[in-house]
């Protein structure tokens, strides 16, 4: 199992986000997380990350607890997380970036050279980051959350800014590291892609989860062709929702 969570809340002054959140992840899933704006995915997935700290509940990744700073350190080195935001390498060029980042994994040339051609960045390597259109800024930092063979990776709407063939050569690398043993877990508000491509979906509202299950189980039991209508239909309150219903997909 790769990421266990019971119980977790979390509030910011009076206001609490995340209400008695309960689920588990396992081994090469890919596993979307929607919901509309303050739903708390955002807050969910800072905590996953190690980047936010919560009031209650346990948090357990790849073994991981998230509550002792020795444990969250080891994790980090495990992790690969794409962002939107690349700001921080506005002034370097993609192969300093790489390098960098390779330093920092201590990941060979070699491999280093593997992810250029993953991403064809060949062409872009002497470019600085700041003059990049977005969809190839998005290729450098999918590039780099790839470097190091990440056994959890973080996706955060990851085909923005991607024209549709290197969507597709996203998804095929992206399931390529599924079969090499990585897990994903993906924020996205491509409903199409979540049909497509994701192993379960996990649907959050007023901070609560009110479906977690398969794509296709979801369909089923709303009786709907497509995802982005048993979406629609569970967020608008046209469905039967669930109060944390997790572990009843496990």
């Amino acid at each position: 199992m790769k990421v266990k969570v019971e119980q977790l809340q979390k509030h910011y002054g009076n206001k609490q986000v995340l209400k008695n959140i309960n689920f588990c992840i396992e081994h090469n899933e890919i596993v979307s997380i929607v919901g509309p704006n303050g739903a708390g995915k955002t807050t969910l997935l800072e905590i996953l990350m190690t980047l936010r700290s919560w009031d209650e509940g346990s948090v357990e990744v790849m073994g991981y607890n998230l509550k002792r700073e020795s444990q969250v350190q080891a994790l980090r080195g495990e992790m690969g997380v794409v962002i939107q935001e690349g700001g921080m390498y506005a002034y370097l060029k993609i192969k300093e970036i790489l390098d960098l980042f390779a330093g920092l994994y201590k990941v060979p040339s070699s491999r280093v050279k593997e992810v250029i051609t993953l991403f064809s960045l060949s062409s872009h390597l002497n470019s600085k980051y700041i003059k990049l259109s977005g969809g190839w800024k998005q290729r450098v930092l999918l590039a780099i959350s790839f470097l190091h063979h990440p056994t959890l990776l973080f996706l955060d709407e990851p085909t923005t800014g991607l024209d549709p063939k290197a969507t597709r050569d996203l998804w095929e690398i992206v399931h390529t590291a599924k079969k090499r043993g990585t897990t994903i877990l993906l924020s996205t508000h491509s409903l199409e892609e979540i049909d497509m491509y994701a192993d379960r979906v996990m649907m959050l509202n007023e901070g609560k989860i009110v479906e977690y299950d398969t794509p296709s189980t979801l369909k089923t039991k709303y009786n709907c062709t497509y995802f982005k209508d048993v979406y629609f239909g569970v967020m608008e309150g046209r469905g039967n929702q669930r109060d944390n219903v997790a572990q009843q997909a496990n």
